[in-house]
């Protein structure tokens, strides 16, 4: 049994989107659009493999720039509750940091058992003691931290 192009393209939108849900980031999605740009292609002229290809590219690549931030919106929501409720993450909470953290940028740290991202304002290398000092308010999953002075 033979398959034509654009329904093979079609399929692969459907199981990358559908591993969208398996995967966290919001972003593979948009390479399942690009698929079904594919297929639209296909549909029309079966034999243009590289314009497949194409246009497969190029609507991945533009559905992931103009509407991932729209789509966070939307998929991603507002928490409940007050902005200054921390859930489960306790002020003060010393953590060692596993590897270095860059300033400003998203890091991994453990944190009660398990990985949470963490940003700080400084540059902390690994090994050395921080401290938790909040909650980044965008991303309720990122721990705010610094360095623990003098130890």
């Amino acid at each position: 049994m033979i398959f034509s192009p654009w329904l093979i393209w079609f399929l692969a939108g459907i199981a990358i989107m559908l591993g969208e849900l398996a995967l966290p980031g919001f972003v593979i999605i948009f390479f399942g659009l690009g698929c079904w740009g594919g297929a639209a292609v296909a549909f029309f002229s079966p034999d243009a493999y590289s314009v497949q290809v194409t246009v497969f590219l190029v609507v991945s690549v533009a559905s992931l720039l103009m509407l991932r931030k729209v789509a966070m919106r939307v998929f991603v929501g507002s928490s409940e509750g007050p902005a200054d409720d921390l859930g489960n993450v306790t002020l003060g909470a010393r953590i060692n940091l596993d590897h270095d953290l860059e300033a400003g940028r998203i890091g991994r740290v453990r944190f009660r058992g398990t990985l949470w991202d963490a940003v700080s304002e400084d540059r902390i290398p690994a090994g050395t003691e921080t401290e938790i000092v909040g909650v980044d308010k965008a991303n309720r999953s990122c721990l705010k931290v610094k360095a623990v002075p003098g130890v």
